[in-house]
């Protein structure tokens, strides 16, 4: 038997092997320190340049988020994440809309990148439509998680080391050209400009919490993680959040002053940061970069997705909310494999039928988000001041309502297709919960 697996008789269950450090790679891995490069430039626009400012303030945002993920992951150390968390504090039926609300944003945040990457590569690598692509990073996704745990800790480390040679490959040129050039660096217009307004530097702060969407993804490993390190899951959480915030605001930063001018200029914002450095540094680097990227994103970022969502179904299915079939662990890997060639699947049918609406995808991939993050939140409330009459106020009831409170200011800024998809989802759920309970499944486990 592999090293951590743990065996009750013929049980089989997940491995517990992870450290402190594979899952902060983790986290690092699904949002990507690259991230910002295709985003820095509409939150550009909206706070009139001020993205290192936008950034800082996203990330701080949702900080108080990542505590209350700290929190319950410390009393709840099980696979399902925030539907575990909701279950176990607010009650089943709370438990089982958090999941479903949490499946809609890992169901189908893979296929936004499936998407994303079959567009980009189709256009680089024209011999085969964007379809043919979206198959092979689906196939190539499935085939790291198949093999266990270990095997996509392990490759999480080897693309995460590509993504940072990617960044300071980019960065390194930016700095090199400014520095020959005699440009400005480190201004403080890409804190506040002449164009800077509050109302905008809150519009492009909700953009910029959407950037760092999947932070989260960690703690749906916490049943994987070594007995000894089981405490360092909130720790991980934190800690990631912290660090993609301080990586973002310094790529924004010196791509904002190299771009300096540049943006009112640009034609599609997705691509700004390779249009900067094509025009600014050298056109074949900035093509080159822009390929390798694409790249990145194919192999590093969408392995995580796969993970992430496998295990949800998993919880869920053990607790009967999801067909039994994906409850089932591999005896060899001990990893979900109906879940994850399952949700596999599921992704690759959004992603083909969507393949020409990569807006709508990307709003109903926020709503699920916001909806869990919300969630846990109140979960915190819920266990430790209304069910423990806990007397800690600033991390048990100020801290989760400041996270409440700018969920709700990110849902106002969004799209009125994403609230509509995310509602209509959410009543699903209900419906469902519904049935379930009326076929007299007992839904997501109470304390």
């Amino acid at each position: 038997m592999s090293d951590g697996a743990v065996k009750t008789g013929d049980a089989v269950r997940l491995l517990q092997v992870l450290t402190f450090w594979d899952l902060v790679v983790y986290g690092l891995v699904y949002v990507a320190p690259i991230g910002p490069w295709t985003t820095w430039g509409f939150a550009s626009e909206l706070s009139g340049g001020a993205v290192s400012l936008v950034y800082l303030l996203g990330a701080v945002a949702l900080g108080f988020t990542a505590v209350s993920y700290a929190q319950m992951c410390n009393e709840v150390p099980e696979a399902g994440s925030v539907y575990s968390y909701a279950g176990f504090s607010m009650g089943d039926t709370a438990g089982f809309l958090a999941g479903w609300m949490i499946l809609l944003d890992y169901l189908l945040l893979p296929a936004l990148m499936y998407v994303f990457c079959g567009i980009a590569l189709s256009a680089y690598v024209p011999i085969a439509p964007s379809w043919v692509w979206i198959l092979v990073v689906a196939a190539y996704n499935i085939g790291v998680n198949w093999f266990g745990v270990k095997t996509s800790a392990r490759v999480n480390r080897g693309t995460l080391v590509l993504q940072f040679v990617l960044l300071i490959a980019g960065l390194s040129a930016a700095l090199g050209v400014m520095q020959t050039n005699g440009m400005p660096m480190f201004t403080k217009d890409a804190w506040w400009g002449p164009t800077t307004s509050v109302s905008g530097v809150f519009a492009g702060a909700s953009l910029c919490v959407m950037a760092y969407l999947g932070f989260d993804a960690i703690t749906t490993l916490a049943a994987e993680v070594r007995e000894g390190q089981r405490h360092l899951v909130g720790r991980a959480v934190i800690f990631s959040i912290a660090l993609l915030g301080f990586l973002a605001v310094l790529n924004v930063w010196i791509l904002s002053d190299l771009g300096k001018g540049f943006i009112s200029t640009s034609g599609d914002l997705t691509v700004i940061t390779f249009d900067v450095l094509s025009a600014k540094v050298d056109p074949v680097f900035g093509q080159i970069l822009a390929l390798a990227s694409v790249l990145a994103v194919a192999i590093s970022i969408t392995p995580p997705m796969v993970t992430g969502v496998a295990r949800i179904l998993y919880a869920m299915a053990q607790k009967s909310e999801m067909p039994s079939y994906l409850g089932k662990l591999d005896r060899k890997y001990h990893v979900p494999q109906n879940a994850i060639a399952t949700s596999g699947a599921l992704s690759v049918v959004v992603a083909i039928y969507f393949a020409s609406q990569f807006d709508t995808l990307t709003a109903m991939v926020n709503f699920g988000a916001l909806a869990a993050f919300a969630a846990v939140n109140a979960s915190v409330i819920g266990l430790f001041i209304v069910g423990r009459k806990s007397t800690r106020y600033g991390v048990h009831l100020l801290m989760p309502l400041i996270g409440i409170v700018a969920i709700v200011g990110v849902l106002t800024q969004m799209s009125a297709t994403g609230l509509g998809v995310g509602i209509a989802w959410l009543v699903v759920g209900a419906v469902l919960a519904f049935f379930l309970r009326a076929r007299g499944v007992r839904l997501a486990g109470t304390q």
